[in-house]
């Protein structure tokens, strides 16, 4: 990106509310220009973060709870 610079490389558009989290909506109240490098670093840890809300959320789905697949002797 800083080697050979082409316009539209520098800054994007970010949710502040993320869309997973409800923030869907277009608005201009939930935008914010972000430089790239902070765009992608902020955008790694929300896939992070929802990543790990899925894993949360079917472990409740299916139980976490192990025991059962212990046969007893």
């Amino acid at each position: 990106m800083l080697r050979s610079p082409a316009e539209g490389q520098f800054w994007q558009v970010d949710h502040i509310q993320p869309v997973f989290s409800g923030g869907g909506q277009c608005s201009l109240d939930n935008l914010q220009t972000l430089c790239t490098a902070c765009h992608r670093e902020r955008t790694a840890k929300q896939a992070k973060e929802r990543s790990q809300m899925k894993r949360r959320s079917l472990a409740t789905k299916y139980g976490c709870d192990i025991t059962k697949f212990f046969v007893k002797m």
